[in-house]
């Protein structure tokens, strides 16, 4: 997957949770027990490189399995902040078909509106990593 920056705002994650609730059998009200049933995260990344991100949207067509394993992307957050934040991955992340574009105005760049869906993982059940510390790189001077 390309580099998708320079980003015009941070992601977002949502979580998209189900839960199934089980009651007490006699009285129907009590709740004993709520089971996880569905653990997605939905990713909303607003970037400011627009011809990656159209170029991405471009390629679904009416009728497109949108979670066929052949569409799953990998993506990284890759905090800029600080050395000792860590980066989160998510391995099973499927974009969503919907152009969502700004144009850019007032010397302002467009930027697109890029939602993607996040899968838990086939055998750990979790949709993302919480990784190592990162040390992103410094921007060359201009001297």
């Amino acid at each position: 997957m390309a580099d998708l920056g320079p980003l015009k705002e941070p992601p977002k994650c949502e979580g998209d949770v189900e839960l199934k609730d089980v009651s007490l059998y006699e009285t129907g009200g009590d709740v004993q027990a709520s089971f996880l049933t569905k653990n997605n995260v939905k990713l909303t990344i607003t970037t400011r490189n627009v011809d990656d991100a159209i170029d991405l949207l471009a390629d679904f067509k009416k009728g497109d399995n949108i979670f066929d394993t052949s569409k799953k992307q990998t993506i990284t957050l890759v905090p800029i902040t600080s050395d000792s934040e860590k980066t989160i991955t998510f391995a099973d992340a499927y974009l969503q078909p919907g152009l969502g574009f700004a144009p850019g105005g007032d010397d302002e760049p467009s930027d697109v509106t890029l939602v993607y869906i996040c899968k838990p993982d086939a055998t750990s059940g979790k949709p993302f990593t919480f990784g190592t510390s990162t040390e992103p790189t410094s921007p060359p001077s201009s001297n």
